[in-house]
């Protein structure tokens, strides 16, 4: 029985994983160095210690990861601020299908706290969920589990009777590597054939999720 459903955010919940690219496009290009998508995609579902990591591999020894991930978080904040921030389509949809069935809800993401809730309280969907973790807040970021188990703990709930939505094949690695029921709704790129199989559906947009719960 479905007791829980945990949402990604950037990519699954608001278009913010294209901010999140210019962002680092612009900024990486300020450095000195050259941004490429493929780069790009490597942070996606990525805690802030994995992707720093990541800034070493693709620039090397010498890159300031810390400063340059400071820099494209601000860029980013900045750009929502002043854009606002994108939500994908069918996201009230669902959410208001979750609370009339009295399903528990949580986030789960790579983006730091404070980010989560800022992207809440901006779209006003704060009261739409019952608890958010970030991946910096456990021992380790997706693709592992923790997150996620850490999130059925605190429910208490089991896996099997939890449900995840995630964009991003580092994101269904995470659930699947935790025994946990997933499914995936692309963002900007889709995820690998053999997770496709390995997912309880693939599906275009939020609203098609809501036969599934």
């Amino acid at each position: 029985m479905l007791k829980l459903i945990i949402f990604d955010m950037d990519g699954l919940m608001f278009a913010t994983e294209q901010v999140n690219y210019r962002a680092f496009t612009e900024i990486v290009k300020e450095e000195g160095y050259t941004p490429a998508f493929e780069q790009f995609i490597g942070f996606l579902g990525m805690n802030a210690k994995d992707i720093r990591k990541k800034y070493y591999v693709y620039y090397g020894e010498d890159v300031d990861a810390e400063g340059i991930y400071k820099k494209v978080g601000n860029r980013s904040k900045q750009i929502i601020r002043e854009e606002g921030v994108p939500e994908k389509e069918g996201l009230r949809e669902l959410l208001q299908v979750v609370r009339e069935k009295g399903l528990q809800t949580a986030v789960a993401s790579g983006s730091d706290t404070d980010v989560i809730k800022e992207y809440l309280d901006r779209t006003g969907l704060n009261e739409y969920f019952d608890m958010v973790l970030s991946s910096k807040d456990v021992k380790r970021g997706k693709p592992f589990p923790d997150v996620f188990l850490e999130i059925c703990k605190a429910f208490d709930v089991k896996p099997e009777e939890t449900l995840v939505l995630e964009d991003s094949a580092n994101g269904v690695q995470a659930a699947l590597a935790g025994n946990l029921p997933v499914i995936n709704i692309p963002d900007l790129l889709p995820i690998p054939k053999e997770q496709q199989e390995k997912c309880v559906a693939v599906v275009e947009n939020l609203k098609e999720v809501i036969p599934y719960i």
